[in-house]
Parts: structure tokens; sequence; C-alpha cells
């Protein structure tokens, strides 16, 4: 009996000397959204240190709002983007999100939110903001058998910090019988360079700098929430009507081109 006892007084010391450093150990974080998501789609999260994507993952909207979206990362400062409404318009290459050509921009909402993970768990509420603009568009004199598209320099986001990134955006909207009107997504963009082509066979393409005039109208694409467009284009009076967001029939702006 002494020589157990003696065993076990010789290992309690030991034992008590032994320290877990927790500070190596992950941080279990957990991201969801005080409210629901207010688009369809897939929910795409990343988590940045030092520059460079350590965790990503996508996940439906219903996991995403279940508070399901749970990840295991290094205790260090971080940056948290999350993108919603993610269909398979656009396609995700670690640090881009690509807008495919000839295909409009999905509805996305996006956020960025800095934490410093410091605890064993952390939990980052964060509130996406709109980050793509309706732009409904009426041609009236569009001419029989031509083809509309609507061009711009940006083709996507970048997931590190929600800029939007250069290339080339064209997306074709069906444009019926004069007068009608239809929707084309856009992304934020990064200048005024939109334009609206309207091509006739046989003929020279007519190109109207769309991005310009609702510049002059007063839109701003810096707005964390962008607001929707309205654009009528009349071909034959070479005249454009500019809307913006709440369809207020007192702030339209007329210009011609």
């Amino acid at each position: 009996m002494r020589k157990i006892l003696c065993f076990i007084a010789v290992l309690l010391p030991c034992a008590c000397t032994v320290k877990e450093d927790r500070s190596v150990c992950p941080c279990e974080l957990v991201v969801r959204c005080e409210e629901s998501l207010k688009t369809e789609g897939s929910v795409l999260v990343s988590v940045i240190q030092d520059d460079a994507v350590v965790k990503q993952g996508m996940m439906s909207r219903e996991d995403f709002e279940a508070g399901r979206c749970v990840m295991s990362v290094p205790r260090k400062p971080s940056l948290v983007t999350v993108f919603t409404g993610i269909t398979d318009m656009n396609a995700i290459d670690g640090r881009w999100l690509d807008i495919a050509f000839e295909h409009q921009c999905d509805e996305l909402y996006s956020c960025a939110e800095y934490v410093d993970l410091k605890g064993e768990s952390y939990e980052c509420i964060v509130g996406p903001h709109k980050n793509f603009a309706r732009l409904f568009l009426t041609v009236i004199g569009m001419p029989a058998g031509a083809e509309a598209s609507v061009t711009g320099p940006v083709q996507g986001y970048n997931l590190m910090d929600q800029s939007p990134v250069p290339g080339t955006f064209s997306c074709s909207p069906f444009i019926g019988k004069e007068g009608d009107e239809d929707c084309v997504r856009l992304p934020r963009q990064i200048d005024n360079a939109l334009a609206l082509n309207i091509m006739q066979k046989g003929k020279p393409s007519i190109k109207i700098d769309i991005g310009r005039m609702i510049e002059s109208a007063g839109y701003r694409y810096d707005d964390p929430d962008l607001l929707d467009i309205a654009l009528t284009v009349d071909l034959s009076k070479s005249s454009v009507w500019v809307m913006v967001a709440d369809w207020d029939m007192e702030s339209f702006s007329f210009l011609e081109y």
C-alpha cells in the first residue's frame, strides 16, 4: 500500500507542472445574420488573415440562416466576408467571384466584418448590403430584327474586400415590341463606362453611353446599398429618361445624346 501511495505522490507533482498553451488552439467561429436574407441562392463565407484566405465555404441559404456556418480558424485578427445570392451564373475562384460572360450579375448582397479572434469561440453577426443594381430598360423605336446588349468594365468582385474586379461585362437583354421593359442586373461599377449597344445586320451599330447619363442623374456607385435604375431610351428622338430608386416622378432626368 505504501508503494502505491508513493507512486501517486510522484505522479501528482509531475501532472501539475504540465500546462497547456490554449493560445495555439483554433477558434470556433460562428457566422450568422440577425435577419432573414433578402435573396435566394447560396452563401459564400471567406475568412482572411494576413491577406490570405485561410477558410472558405459555400452553403445553402437555409443552412446559413439556421446558424450552421461554423469554422475552425487560427486565433488571429481576421476579415470575414459574406456574399449571398450566388447562383451558377457566377464562378468562384479563390479570391474572385466572376460573372459569366453574357450573363447578368446575381442578386448579390455582401458585407465584411473585422474580428479579433482571441478566445476559443466567437460569434460574428453580419448584415449584408445590396451589391447589385437592377437596370429597368425601355427602348422606344427599336428596329425590327435588331439586337441589344449592355456592356461595362466590371466582371465580378474581389472576395477579399468586396471591391469590383475590372473586366468585360456583357449581357443581352431581350427586347420585344416597342416600349417593352426589360431588366438587367448590374454589378457595382468603377466608372461611367456602361453602354447600351444596338446592333443591326448590315448597318453600323449604335452605342449609347448610358453610364454617363446615369451619372448625370446623380447616381452613386459608392452607396452601401445600390439603388435600382430605370432608363427609357427613345431612339427616334436620341433622348434618354433616367429615374433612380423609388421611382419618384419628380426626380427623373432627361438627357439627349
